[in-house]
């Protein structure tokens, strides 16, 4: 499953991209998720449609890359 993963994002954002390891996306997930920032967007309560309020990326997609210009909008990570 991880190799579809990682083909996945070979093929829609490029080759040679990072992906962050498992913790480090559960860890950004989960302060995203706590709303620490107070623009935490989720209005039909779906997962898949995770929102940051400041930059309006997908959560689950952004914080599955690992790259320096990857980041929150607030420096949280």
């Amino acid at each position: 499953m991880n190799n579809l993963i990682k083909l996945f994002w070979q093929l829609i954002i490029g080759k040679g991209i990072n992906l962050a390891s498992k913790e480090l996306y559960k860890e950004r997930l989960s302060m995203c998720r706590s709303n620490v920032c107070g623009v935490y967007k989720n209005p039909l309560k779906l997962n898949v449609v995770e929102r940051c309020g400041d930059c309006g990326c997908f959560l689950r997609t952004k914080n599955k890359i690992d790259e320096d210009y990857i980041k929150c909008p607030r420096n949280w990570w």
